[in-house]
C-alpha cells in the first residue's frame, strides 16, 4: 500500500439483524457492490446470515460486537448464557436501547460477552476478518476491545481521529495501546446517516454519498452504512427503513460507481488488513 493510494472499504453493518437486511447484504456481496460486512450473532436472523457467508468463501465477514438493542418491538440480548450478564441487560433480559446503560456495565461481563460473541461466530462457520461495534458501544470499553482484537489477531474499527465528545488524552492512550498490540485500523471512518431532520429523496441520499466519496483521502477509509430491502418486516422494526432501502441502491448505482472510479478509489476488504496484520505479527516473532 503506497502513501498516495486511496483505499476504500465499502462496509455494511448489521448482517443478521433481520431477513430484509440479510437479503440486501447477500445480494450486494454477491454483486461485488460492497466489500465487507459484520455479523450480529445475537440477532434472530444471524443463522441465515452465517449460512450465506459459509456458502461463499469470498464473503468478507467480521463480528459486529453488540451491547445494545435499540428497537422498541424487536429485541435481543447476550449470547453468554452461562455467565453473569446482569449489568448488561434490562429487566426482561434484553440489551438496553441506549448507550447510557452500557456505560455502567461491569467490565468483566463486557469482556466475557464479546469473547463469547466472537466464539459463537466461529462456531457458526465464520472466519472473522475483523471486529467492530454496534452503535459505537465500544467507546466505553475501547481498551477491552483492543485487547480482545489482539487476542484473536484481528483488525478493529478504530481510527487515530477521535470521535466528537471523546476525551483527547484518553483517546491517544487507546491509539498507543492499539499500536503496541499490533492492531491495524483504518486511517479514516465515514458513515452514511440514516436519520435525518426531514424526509429525503433517493437523489439527496446519493449526492450525500458522492460528497463523501469525493472527500476520501490517501490511506485506508472505511465507509459504513446499513442497507436493507424494503419490507413490512423492516417497516415494523424501524422508521429508518426508507434510508436503509436507499443505501441498498446506492452502491449499485452507475453514477456512484463512476465516482469511485473517477476518484481513483481502490476498493478493498477487511481481509486484506487482517492478512497484513497477521503477517507483521509473524515477522515480529
Amino acid at each position: 500500500m503506497s502513501e498516495t493510494e486511496k483505499l476504500l472499504i465499502i462496509h455494511a453493518d448489521d448482517f443478521g439483524m433481520c431477513h430484509a437486511t440479510n437479503q440486501a447484504i447477500i445480494q450486494l456481496m454477491n454483486e461485488g457492490a460492497i466489500s465487507s460486512t459484520t455479523l450480529m450473532v445475537n440477532c434472530p436472523w444471524s443463522l441465515e446470515a452465517a449460512k450465506a457467508a459459509t456458502n461463499n468463501s469470498t464473503f468478507d465477514v467480521g463480528v459486529h460486537l453488540t451491547l445494545t438493542s435499540e428497537w422498541d418491538h424487536y429485541k435481543w440480548g447476550p449470547v453468554n448464557k452461562n455467565g453473569n450478564v446482569h449489568t448488561l441487560v434490562d429487566e426482561l433480559g434484553h440489551f438496553p436501547a441506549n448507550l447510557e446503560k452500557v456505560a455502567q456495565a461491569d467490565r468483566e461481563q463486557v469482556r466475557e460477552e464479546i469473547i463469547v460473541q466472537i466464539e459463537t461466530a466461529i462456531k457458526m462457520g465464520i472466519d472473522p476478518t475483523h471486529l467492530d461495534s454496534h452503535m459505537g458501544a465500544y467507546l466505553f470499553f475501547m481498551d477491552l476491545h483492543i485487547e480482545v482484537a489482539a487476542q484473536y489477531n484481528l483488525p478493529l474499527r478504530f481510527t487515530k481521529n477521535p470521535p466528537p465528545g471523546y476525551h483527547l488524552e484518553q483517546f491517544e492512550k487507546m491509539v498507543q495501546l492499539a499500536n503496541r498490540k499490533g492492531i491495524i485500523y483504518p486511517d479514516y471512518i465515514m458513515a452514511l446517516p440514516f436519520i435525518f431532520e426531514h424526509e429525503i429523496t433517493y437523489e439527496e441520499s446519493k449526492q450525500n454519498a458522492i460528497r463523501l466519496l469525493k472527500d476520501v483521502k490517501p490511506g485506508v477509509t472505511e465507509l459504513l452504512f446499513h442497507p436493507s430491502l424494503e419490507s413490512e418486516e423492516l417497516k415494523g422494526i424501524t422508521d429508518t427503513w426508507q434510508a436503509r432501502q436507499f443505501e441498498f441502491d446506492l452502491f449499485r448505482d452507475e453514477e456512484v460507481k463512476a465516482v469511485i472510479q473517477a476518484e481513483g478509489l481502490k476498493v478493498i476488504g477487511w481481509r486484506e488488513l487482517r492478512d497484513i496484520q497477521r503477517k507483521e505479527k509473524l515477522e515480529d516473532k
